[in-house]
């Protein structure tokens, strides 16, 4: 049965023949396929491969920030106890054999003197 328009006229004719799609038609969902084809291939073949290897790169270099950071703090530590004068006396006397004026040195050490 054939649906009419309110004039009276068919919408669609009785002899009214299938349209053939243009062959460049198919052409265009081809040439979508390959390239979304040739997208996944590069990004597994290439690109892939080079963030996975970034990606490693990056955790080695923030686990020798972490290593450099603490070592950095240990530093600062030992330059404030190196300019602190108690640590200046204490290396000066066990090391030199220094004293502060007013204090006596002696050596128990060598105490071996038969007199």
């Amino acid at each position: 049965m054939l649906a009419y328009r309110q004039n009276g006229k068919p919408l669609v004719s009785s002899n009214a023949r299938p349209r053939m799609r243009h062959p460049l038609f198919r052409l265009r969902y081809l040439a979508l396929v390959v390239i979304c084809g040739w997208s996944v291939f590069h990004y597994l073949h290439t690109e892939r491969p080079q963030l996975v290897k970034l990606q490693a790169q990056h955790q080695q270099y923030a686990s020798q920030l972490s290593k450099l950071k603490t070592q950095n703090e240990s530093l600062r530590q030992q330059e404030q106890q190196l300019n602190s004068d108690a640590y200046i006396e204490k290396y000066s006397a066990q090391n030199f054999g220094l004293t502060m004026p007013g204090q006596v040195p002696f050596d128990l050490q060598n105490s071996s003197h038969h007199g």
